[in-house]
């Protein structure tokens, strides 16, 4: 009788903390905010891009949590892939767009406190094809002319393509490039080559479309060259980099390096986040790019989408566990590291 009494009184507080019939639990993102890390400052192409998905993120996961961008530089990106990886939280209410280079800072930096092979992807919003451009009071109007006139390049820190690049066109073509680091943002690089402080900048059209989308028109830009791992220039009669390797070692350095663009803008989680939680956000990712309204504000913008699953973002994050010593050890010597 009292075994029962018991077993009955143990039912009983079970059903009174189930949901009434009809009253399903309420969404997890209900009432939440998910907080978007963004690598740069206010103003760059990944900043923009961050808070166009940002307003239709929203519509695509249930409960119709608030999405807020938080700008995060330093580091040309460490700084934000460190937090991401190691503080920020785990159960699904902060994501990052991070820097397509954190391959190739994590096996080149002994800072780097992250395995990018271990992040929670999520998707990637788009590729990017790197650019070399100068304004047009640059002393410089060809690759040609970079071989016996120094160029300044802007950065934003030794971890981002915008120190790679320049670096490599000096340490293995033979071109006078010269960097200067510490720029917090693309807005700040293109105001320092309006004053003639530096000349140019590396990077995607995105980067242009988010800052000076009237320099393309208005001819203030000049494109001098492509560094893309494509056969032909996205862009008709530049000059490849890859073209320009003198020897198969060079060439090695800079398809590797070149991987990076296959990242492009990935969106990642932190590791540990739930898997129920990481479903609903790559969902909702995918939801977005595929958006009409978003690709319409999109090309209103002059930006590029071109979507990837989160599975090929991991495939890419692999590559980076498998490089062979002795290719690092050159990598680290061509980019000054």
């Amino acid at each position: 009788m009292v075994m029962s009494r018991i077993v009955a009184a143990l039912i009983a507080g079970m059903i009174a903390l189930m949901p009434a019939a009809g009253h399903a639990a309420e969404p997890f993102y209900k009432g939440k905010t998910i907080t978007t890390l963004v690598w740069t400052g206010a103003g760059g192409g990944y900043d923009l891009l961050a808070r166009t998905v940002a307003r239709y993120l929203p519509k695509y996961i249930e409960g119709a949590p608030s999405v807020i961008v938080q700008n995060m530089p330093g580091g040309g990106g460490k700084t934000m892939s460190n937090y991401l990886y190691n503080i920020a939280p785990k159960d699904g209410t902060t994501i990052g767009i991070l820097d397509q280079t954190l391959g190739l800072d994590q096996i080149l930096s002994d800072n780097s406190y992250y395995n990018t092979a271990k992040f929670e992807w999520l998707g990637r919003a788009s590729t990017t094809t790197t650019l070399i451009m100068v304004h047009r009071n640059a002393p410089v109007h060809s690759l040609e002319d970079m071989k016996t006139t120094e160029t300044l390049f802007g950065a934003q820190g030794k971890s981002s393509q915008t120190y790679m690049v320049p670096t490599l066109m000096r340490t293995l073509l033979g071109l006078k490039t010269k960097v200067v680091m510490g720029y917090i943002s693309t807005p700040e690089v293109f105001a320092a080559m309006e004053r003639g402080e530096i000349q140019g900048r590396t990077g995607d059209m995105n980067v242009l479309a988010a800052s000076r989308p009237q320099w393309v028109t208005d001819g203030t830009i000049q494109f001098l060259g492509e560094f893309s791992l494509a056969d032909k220039p996205s862009m008709p009669g530049l000059p490849l980099l890859l073209a320009m390797a003198p020897d198969a070692n060079s060439r090695d350095i800079l398809e590797m390096v070149g991987s990076y663009m296959a990242f492009g803008y990935p969106y990642a989680a932190p590791p540990g986040t739930p898997g129920d939680r990481l479903d609903t956000l790559r969902k909702a990712l995918d939801g977005v790019l595929k958006d009409p309204s978003f690709l319409g504000d999109m090309k209103n913008l002059r930006m590029s989408v071109d979507p990837q699953s989160a599975d090929y973002l991991g495939k890419i994050a692999s590559k980076f566990a498998n490089v062979s010593p002795q290719l690092l050890d050159h990598m680290k010597k061509a980019l000054e590291w």
